[in-house]
């Protein structure tokens, strides 16, 4: 017992480590990449926009592949089967976020009085296998150090009347630790931690003409907490977690008669997610809806006026159904 015990803590800490160490060096913050604009000769309210609108880029799309819950429905590990075989879930998640971004395609002058909101959809393909049921604290409260490991594969398709080119194929992959699991008194409670690959985003195309040209490849490191309680059986879960994007990020932009600008950066942020859900359950299917709201970036100083407000955040909603044999 020991021994299994001792996994879960060794997997956290080799996943942490992996996911930090996957982090750009040298990252800046969006008011760093401005004065890095401003420096190569950018006009300082188009450099604004454009290390703004990167982050909110970074933020929108890795929000998008990742969202909420982790394993949708579900707010402890899975758990093994009867003959200490791992039991495996798929799942099939479509999603969608109020995305918003600074309109980089201003070029006049002062603020840019309109921001460029749509809504953002993404479907997920996921698989848990449930390797560790832990162990009871008591007679009643088991699943302590229960482990699942998790992967998903995301489609985030920015729509192409906003500028995009083209969507984004992502990766995440992840385990979860349980701290107890649901019984007939006590909530499920379990805490992840994955990371996500959301895959290469463009806005804009500086060679057909556009005035600003946005490229980022966005990756998250997410650490979640949930829980969850069979009510008159309907199932209820509700959780909050910190998302710690990180993108290389390209920026290209004309200055008004003078030489093209091309700034390549490191990028990265963070803020906080919430988020809640309610799931039915028909014998080996489930039914789930999940619906959260993501918090914003920090202002960056030289944005008074802009109608987009990086700190206000984004709401997001999914369906999904998952099976488990």
């Amino acid at each position: 017992m020991s021994r299994r015990v001792a996994v879960v803590p060794a997997a956290l800490l080799a996943l942490a480590a992996l996911a930090l160490g996957g982090r750009p060096a040298r990252a800046q913050d969006a008011g760093e990449v401005r004065s890095r604009c401003v420096e190569t000769g950018g006009a300082p309210d188009r450099c604004t926009r454009a290390a703004v609108g990167a982050r909110a880029l970074m933020g929108e799309v890795g929000l998008a592949s990742g969202l909420g819950s982790e394993v949708p429905g579900s707010p402890s590990p899975l758990g093994r089967k009867i003959g200490n075989r791992p039991r495996l879930s798929t799942s099939l998640r479509i999603a969608g976020s109020a995305a918003s971004l600074p309109d980089v395609f201003h070029v006049g002058p002062g603020p840019a009085t309109e921001a460029r909101s749509f809504v953002l959809p993404a479907i997920h393909l996921g698989v848990a296998a449930g390797l560790l049921d832990g162990f009871s604290l008591l007679p009643t409260v088991g699943g302590f150090l229960s482990l699942d490991a998790f992967a998903s594969l995301s489609f985030v398709m920015p729509p192409s009347g906003e500028g995009f080119h083209g969507s984004a194929t992502g990766l995440s992959f992840g385990v979860r630790a349980g701290i107890l699991r649901e019984s007939f008194t006590l909530p499920g409670l379990a805490v992840s931690v994955s990371r996500r690959y959301a895959g290469d985003v463009r806005l804009g195309d500086a060679a057909l003409g556009d005035p600003a040209d946005l490229s980022v490849d966005p990756a998250v490191t997410s650490v979640r907490a949930t829980v969850g309680k069979d009510l008159f059986g309907v199932g209820v879960l509700g959780g909050m977690g910190w998302d710690f994007h990180s993108a290389d990020a390209l920026i290209r932009m004309g200055t008004d008669g003078t030489a093209p600008i091309e700034l390549s950066s490191p990028l990265e942020a963070d803020r906080r997610v919430y988020f809640g859900g309610a799931a039915l359950s028909f014998l080996l299917l489930q039914l789930s809806v999940e619906a959260g709201w993501a918090g914003g970036f920090e202002r960056v100083p030289g944005t008074t006026g802009e109608a987009f407000d990086s700190a206000r955040g984004s709401a997001f909603g999914s369906v999904a159904v998952r099976f488990t044999p």
